[in-house]
């Protein structure tokens, strides 16, 4: 089995939804035979050593493969010589490692609906693409909040608004849609009248358009918001392909609280 032919499987998980221009290989030869695959967040170096220590040539991720986020004005071999780039690309030549991004495919496939059902939201009362409002009981932020945290198994979350205030329309800007680059989205989210987010990652231009707006943020983390959809990436990787070891690598949530 080639890596190719994982990658025709991903890239049907969603009839009628093709690839995003973001997505695809980013590394490696897609006629490589497969070893083993490694389903994770991102290839990290602690990712991409994982794969080599159990015998897996093919890391499916869910990010971008090196840095900056974006090549726009810029081309992708000026920043080749970054520490970053070096750590990584090297030790996946090293390896021979093969690296296939499934970004938008996967959020679509089951990445947002799957961190709404961790934090045990009821079925979306809007459902539109990426666009999911869910209607509670009425609670304050402060008990949302610490719902949040213990549904995630999270030591804390970062809460913007009125601790005090109560809420019972919640909008979902999971995974990075929570950052201000993605203030589009959240405006859009917000035609939708929630009264209070549980995002992802966010940063404080974003947390001052919650602000602004009048509408309370509690901030999880933008990889434990998707660590749940890709643990079941890989299950179902497992089950398609019973001849190939298939490994989920967990990265945990990269600060500390102190």
């Amino acid at each position: 089995m080639t890596a190719k032919q994982v990658a025709e499987w991903i890239e049907n998980l969603v009839p009628g939804r093709p690839l995003g221009s973001d997505e695809g290989f980013r590394w490696g030869n897609p006629l490589s035979e497969v070893s083993g695959i490694v389903v994770s967040w991102m290839a990290t170096v602690e990712v991409i050593e994982r794969a080599a220590a159990e015998g897996c040539n093919l890391l499916i991720v869910h990010e971008q493969l090196t840095y900056p986020y974006s090549f726009m004005g810029g081309t992708m071999d000026r920043h080749l010589s970054w520490r970053s780039n070096q750590a990584r690309l090297g030790r996946l030549a090293k390896g021979d490692i093969v690296v296939f991004r499934a970004h938008g495919m996967l959020d679509a496939y089951c990445i947002l609906d799957d961190f709404a059902a961790a934090l045990k939201l009821p079925p979306a009362a809007v459902k539109e693409q990426f666009y999911r409002v869910y209607d509670i009981e009425p609670v304050t932020v402060a008990e949302l909040a610490g719902q949040v945290r213990t549904r995630l198994a999270m030591a804390g979350v970062r809460v913007v608004g009125d601790m005090q205030r109560v809420v019972q329309r919640v909008g979902l800007p999971w995974g990075g849609l929570g950052l201000s680059l993605n203030a589009a989205f959240l405006e859009g989210l917000l035609s939708y009248e929630p009264d209070v987010f549980i995002a992802g990652e966010t940063d404080e231009y974003a947390m001052f358009l919650a602000r602004d707006v009048g509408v309370p943020l509690i901030e999880t983390s933008h990889v434990v918001s998707e660590n749940i959809g890709l643990r079941r990436v890989a299950a179902d990787l497992a089950a398609a392909f019973p001849e190939v070891k298939v490994v989920f690598h967990e990265i945990k949530c990269p600060w500390t609280l102190v």
